[in-house]
């Protein structure tokens, strides 16, 4: 299922910090938020946090140093919506 009517942002370490804060901001102007991160637990509390607040979040289990999972991460977005208006990368990746 894809919707073009929506504005959606992809943030790589969404679950904490910079990242977290821009989810959080992003998700008040009503965009919709796919929320990555390395860790499922602390990405699924977060994205929990946020979706109380009343934003729009997708959780996106999301490793940018592993090619399986960026493909995984592709493929989950594209069952929500058919594009992305912005990525932030906000990981701490080495």
């Amino acid at each position: 299922m894809t919707n073009s009517e929506q504005t959606s942002v992809l943030i790589t370490g969404g679950n904490t910090g910079l990242g977290f804060e821009a989810a959080r901001r992003l998700g008040e102007q009503g965009w919709t938020i796919f929320l990555g991160s390395r860790d499922e637990g602390r990405g699924r509390a977060a994205a929990a946090e946020l979706t109380d607040g009343g934003a729009k979040v997708i959780m996106v289990p999301l490793d940018v140093t592993s090619d399986d999972s960026v493909t995984d991460a592709v493929r989950l977005v594209r069952e929500h919506i058919d594009r992305l208006d912005a990525m932030r990368s906000c990981d701490s990746t080495p």
